[in-house]
């Protein structure tokens, strides 16, 4: 589970900012919790704020985190840009590296404490060229261990991390752009218990990208190709009213190695297209004129059904698994074609004890002020980030207001301005009554 995510000096953020799944001591909302050990953890975060103010930066520098450690230490990597992008609006900031850092608790596979899981916290520093530091520290008692510290080249190995011992001594220096982490996952794999578990952790932080008018239906798809999933994920659907009888996919994956070099080159992005977009067919009754079931009719997904089906169901798939392994899912812009009783509904999915039993976590973007509310959110579970003037973005919960009240409208309130991170529109009128 994330317990905390920092980042500083990338794309927007030119100073750090912290998003906190830790629950305050507020009574608000107890289901939003839950606890291990002695911890109290959200179940979900909401980000608001004006369009371009770097909500989705946010989001994306979480998902940049978790895509650099799998991929850092792939041969293909070596010798290439790291694909970073830090705060360009400042001289000072222009030559400094950006920084990443995620603290979570993971399940004790290798027995190594008493309650049965382990805190770490992992970060690392980098530029286009190379990775400047990394940190990895572990909670087995009460007091914060260190596992590793890495000052560019220089690595520093703590007693209790063995495998990271063996991993250096056989190694010796890494590739300048190379996590160590991820060098020790590529050379050690299942042996390395304790980077296993890091690791566990991100595998299981999952990122969204909704891209509007590209809603990949493919997860969902190739879930309901398992008969485990299959029926609850239609059940699914259908309790979320959208009236049909089945699905039918249909694998349009295309024999790319029976096409010459010239046509894979030609129909490559059509092939790609074809594999992520699966033909998926909604099969409703036709009925007689006396109304009895005389048969059935399909109607393709891409084709035929509106662009919120479409998005509904291509996120479902990604949902469900959430809530049945227990991940951190990541989505920009849920809310985006969607009904708000279907939004409601996915967010009540996560901040309810009875359909969460695994205690999967949501973290979101939106403008939809419907769940700013002290119904369905806490303050501690509301985010907002706003530029200032110099286009830098800050993050604050509403937690941070210490005048906001338990039974203050907190929609309204953020609408009128009391909680800043809204657009200050100018006079539009005068600009088209000028002369």
């Amino acid at each position: 589970m994330l317990l905390e995510f920092q980042v500083e000096n990338y794309l927007s953020f030119k100073e750090r900012a912290k998003l906190s799944m830790m629950a305050s001591a507020i009574k608000d909302l107890p289901e939003a919790v839950f606890t291990i050990d002695k911890y109290s953890i959200l179940r979900s975060a909401a980000v608001f704020g004006a369009n371009a103010s770097g909500k989705s930066n946010l989001l994306k520098a979480m998902g940049f985190m978790t895509e650099f450690i799998s991929k850092s230490a792939k041969e293909s990597t070596f010798g290439k840009d790291i694909e970073v992008s830090n705060f360009k609006l400042c001289e000072e900031t222009l030559d400094k590296p950006s920084t990443f850092e995620m603290t979570f608790l993971v399940k004790d596979t290798a027995g190594l404490t008493k309650s049965g899981n382990i805190i770490f916290r992992y970060g690392f520093q980098l530029d286009r060229t190379k990775v400047w530091a990394e940190w990895l520290f572990a909670r087995f008692t009460a007091q914060e261990s260190t596992l590793f510290t890495r000052i560019e080249d220089e690595i520093k190995i703590g007693e209790k991390f063995i495998e990271g011992k063996k991993v250096h001594n056989a190694v010796g220096n890494i590739n300048k752009s190379t996590l160590f982490l991820s060098q020790i996952v590529n050379i050690k794999g299942e042996n390395a218990p304790i980077t296993k578990m890091v690791m566990s952790f991100f595998l299981h932080l999952t990122d969204i990208t909704i891209i509007t008018g590209e809603t990949p239906t493919f997860f969902t798809a190739s879930l309901l190709n398992l008969d485990i999933y299959k029926e609850k994920i239609v059940k699914f659907i259908q309790l979320a009213d959208i009236k049909f009888e089945d699905i039918v996919i249909e694998d349009q994956h295309k024999n790319f190695k029976s096409l010459n070099e010239e046509e894979n080159m030609d129909k490559f992005d059509k092939i790609v297209n074809d594999i992520l977009h699966q033909k998926v067919t909604l099969l409703r009754n036709k009925y007689d004129n006396d109304h009895k079931v005389v048969g059935q009719v399909g109607f393709d997904l891409e084709k035929e059904e509106s662009e919120g089906t479409k998005k509904f169901f291509s996120i479902i798939g990604v949902i469900w698994k959430a809530l049945d392994d227990g991940e951190t899912l990541i989505i920009d812009e849920i809310d985006t074609k969607l009904h708000p009783h279907l939004f409601l509904l996915i967010i009540s999915l996560f901040n309810s004890a009875s359909t969460n039993k695994n205690n999967a976590q949501l973290i979101f973007a939106t403008h939809n002020t419907l769940i700013m509310d002290k119904r369905y959110f806490r303050r501690d579970q509301i985010y907002l980030v706003e530029k200032d003037k110099y286009g830098a973005s800050e993050l604050y919960s509403l937690l941070d207001y210490a005048k906001v009240r338990n039974d203050a409208s907190y929609s309204k309130d953020y609408l009128m301005g009391k909680y800043g991170a809204v657009p200050y529109l100018g006079n539009f009128e005068a600009l088209f009554n000028e002369v």
